[in-house]
């Protein structure tokens, strides 16, 4: 009896002592649960509103800068962009885009190596109807370099640089077959670190790509491109390719603020040719977010450049290129606008 009353007693005892710790449990545990997911969601929510207030700024002075190189030389713009967070920066051919065309329907050159550095590259004519070609380089620099291929192979010219362009022809005739153009891509880019990770943005040729944490980067604003339809092929078909200089005054790179941006077409070459065929390959971070664009908007096709090693053993080691395609039946007028954009900013 005594032994039953002294646990009857102390009930009262421990049910309340058992029952603050299941209270502070709980608070715990909520707590915890606040600090592990809840916080990291704010903040993450946080970084996606700072990163889409920069972009929906970007695409405004995107919208402006369009106009700026579709205009003639001496146009200019003024734009205002605010950013919380962040640094932007002017980034010199951070992408390289290759451009190849043909001028006769009857000739396809197959051509890998070409890019920025090179000295070797291998080409071929994949109808096997020219045997060799005589291929000309003129440099930015005023240069030229004339040759022909030997064993499928293009060697013995200084080494490729941007702005370099190409002509060939076979060397049984002086008909033009095809040529190419190697740009490095100039980008007004941003960049956000957070705890979600690190937001990217890109303008460049009158688009914009962004790049999100954990994804590829993809177009949110259209690259510049003009063109003249006709029963499903084109008459015409412009693209153009920008270059950006800062003046001296002008910071390279600035942080948040607000600022006054200032764009002004300084002018460029026209390249104008009829062709059959073009090719474009892209190499940068950019390069899966333009492939996809022409692929999807452009009917454009992908394609694997490559030798065997019965072709070319040399060429065989130069690996393959995975580049997009366009042709017709039809010869059509295509164009490279090159522009060079003054740009500057200032704190507002």
């Amino acid at each position: 009896m005594q032994r039953e009353l002294s646990f009857r007693k102390s009930e009262d005892g421990v049910s309340p002592i058992i029952g603050t710790i299941l209270i502070l449990g709980i608070m715990v545990s909520i707590t915890g649960t606040m600090l592990v997911w809840g916080i990291p969601q704010i903040q993450q929510s946080e970084a996606y509103a700072i990163y889409t207030s920069a972009q929906n700024n970007f695409l405004n002075f995107d919208a402006d800068m369009d106009q700026v190189i579709l205009q003639g030389t001496g146009s200019s713009r003024t734009s205002t962009v605010s950013f919380s967070s962040g640094t932007f920066v002017l980034r010199e051919n951070l992408d390289e885009m290759r451009y190849y065309y043909t001028t006769v329907p009857w000739s396809d050159p197959k051509i890998i190596g070409v890019k920025s550095g090179a000295k070797t590259f291998a080409m071929t004519d994949s109808k096997a109807i020219v045997n060799d070609y005589s291929v000309s380089l003129t440099y930015p620099n005023g240069t030229s370099w004339t040759g022909t291929t030997s064993s499928r192979l293009v060697t013995g010219f200084p080494e490729i640089v941007y702005g370099v362009k190409a002509t060939y022809t076979s060397t049984e005739n002086t008909t033009q077959i095809g040529g190419f153009f190697v740009y490095g891509v100039d980008s007004l880019s941003y960049k956000y670190s957070s705890v979600s990770g690190i937001y990217k943005m890109r303008m460049f040729n009158g688009g914009l790509v962004a790049k999100e944490p954990g994804g590829n980067f993809f177009v949110i604003s259209q690259p510049l491109i003009r063109s003249i339809e006709n029963s499903n092929s084109f008459d015409s078909l412009s693209l153009y390719q920008t270059d950006y200089d800062m003046s001296l005054s002008s910071p390279k790179s600035v942080m948040a603020g607000n600022y006054n941006f200032e764009a002004r077409n300084q002018g460029g070459t026209d390249n104008s040719v009829t062709i059959y065929s073009l090719r474009m390959g892209f190499t940068g971070d950019s390069s899966l977010a333009l492939r996809n664009y022409y692929l999807s908007n452009w009917g454009f096709d992908g394609n694997t450049y490559y030798f065997t090693s019965s072709e070319s053993t040399t060429a065989a080691n130069m690996g393959f290129e995975e580049d997009i395609v366009y042709s017709q039946d039809t010869a059509f007028d295509f164009r490279i606008l090159e522009r060079t954009i003054h740009v500057t900013f200032n704190i507002r």
